[in-house]
């Protein structure tokens, strides 16, 4: 897994020593409301799931850093059955902030951009596909300040981004963040 640079943040990807961290970000009420699974999860599971994550070929998970320190975690998965992220035309992307400070800011694009750009320009993917909680109003206006348009709106919003709305959308985000 490659590591992204760019928009004043970093994603590194996941390494052994993270999990706590990121399972008590995970299991944090003000993180989890938003998910789709919202159990408390276990060191065991943990540990399971990180060893699992590192032979799948269908998912990346990385770190957010913002000033060398950790703020959140963010992911892209093939959503199709046998597809690596190499041979995928539709990824899913997915991130939280877990450092309060920078959530709802415009610090919290970055990743999100950072995440695109890779998809779109180096896995040359068609389009991102997103599910967001119907009750998630700050993801659903974030993604759309993305490009993003709701294909399906229901308990559980689904969402897409082609290549051609995220440039279009994109472009005022990205050069505030590239100052």
């Amino acid at each position: 897994m490659i590591d992204l640079v760019g928009y004043n943040v970093e994603l590194k990807a996941i390494k052994q020593q993270d999990l706590e961290l990121l399972r008590n970000w995970r299991n944090d009420p003000q993180v989890s409301q938003f998910m789709l699974s919202q159990e408390l999860i276990s060191a065991e599971q943990q540990l399971a799931w990180f060893k699992k994550i590192q032979r799948d070929d269908s998912q990346y998970h990385w770190m957010i850093y913002y000033k060398n320190q950790p703020i959140g975690s963010a992911n892209i998965k093939a959503i199709y059955q046998g597809q690596t992220l190499h041979n995928a035309t539709t990824i899913e992307p997915g991130l939280y902030i877990a450092d309060e400070r920078y959530r709802g800011n415009l610090l919290a694009f970055a990743p999100t951009l950072l995440i695109n750009d890779y998809c779109f320009d180096q896995l040359k993917v068609k389009q991102l596909h997103a599910v967001v909680k119907q009750t998630n109003q700050a993801a659903l206006n974030y993604n759309q300040k993305l490009g993003y348009k709701i294909q399906k709106q229901a308990e559980l919003v689904e969402i897409t981004l082609t290549a051609g709305d995220y440039q279009q959308a994109s472009h005022k985000l990205k050069n505030l963040l590239s100052r």
